[in-house]
């Protein structure tokens, strides 16, 4: 894809539109969905950690425990 230099917003030639009428739907329903499925839960405050990965270890704690309130898991 080529690069286009323009010197002003004004030489930008108009955006094209997409065809497709119902594509801003089509993409929100997926998202409307996962967001049902695992919606975020906020914490209150501010929460530190030590190094990158105590944060990354407590984000897929957070992630599932949301995930197996959901549905738990069969034994």
């Amino acid at each position: 894809m080529p690069v286009h230099k323009y010197r002003s917003v004004s030489d930008m030639p108009p955006r094209r539109r997409v065809g497709d009428p119902d594509l801003a739907t089509r993409i929100r329903a997926p998202w409307a969905r996962a967001f049902l499925l695992c919606a975020p839960v906020p914490h209150r405050g501010v929460r530190r950690f030590r190094t990158i990965a105590e944060a990354n270890a407590e984000r897929e704690r957070d992630t599932l425990e949301r995930m197996r309130r959901l549905r738990p898991l069969p034994r």
